[in-house]
């Protein structure tokens, strides 16, 4: 077993790389500008029975620089947030705008019906819609019984309210 000499940079270094890695898992900047600046767009994703909806929220972004993709199940968003360096008067004293490109895939379910997705853009917030297969929605299944009396079962109904 070998001594190790305590330092408290070393601490210090291990406590801001663990918040780099933080920031950049929820959705913040990466902190690391060797990548060009990028950042993560955070989504919403809202399953009903008939759909499933993504939102992002794209202020200051331009609706013709975002480009959707969908390779087999992954979908993927990318754009750019461009920064104005104009500046009537003066100079920039803090920044905390993101600004850099951005590229978020998502992996849908199976039953997501790829070939039939929209997508709008309203005031800065994205809305993709996701249908869902038919084969996915819930359906009702008709129950025979020994009388030949066809009984209409909902789906997920418990058995007991037979």
């Amino acid at each position: 077993m070998s001594i190790v000499r305590w330092s408290p940079f070393r601490e210090v270094e291990a406590m801001h790389n663990e918040m780099n890695r933080l920031f950049s898992r929820f959705g913040g900047f990466d902190g690391d500008q060797k990548n060009g600046g990028q950042w993560m767009l955070t989504v919403d994703v809202i399953e009903t029975p008939e759909t499933l909806k993504l939102k992002a929220a794209l202020p200051g972004i331009d609706p013709q620089d975002v480009n959707i993709e969908v390779n087999d199940r992954t979908l993927t968003i990318m754009a750019e947030r461009r920064q104005d360096n104009t500046v009537e008067e003066g100079s920039y004293q803090w920044i905390e705008h993101q600004y850099g490109t951005f590229s978020r895939s998502v992996s849908l379910p199976r039953y997501a019906d790829t070939e039939k997705i929209e997508a709008r853009y309203i005031n800065g917030m994205m809305e993709l819609t996701i249908p869902k297969k038919e084969s996915a929605k819930p359906r009702r299944i008709t129950l025979q019984t020994s009388d030949s009396e066809p009984h209409m079962v909902e789906a997920g109904t418990p058995l007991k309210a037979i």
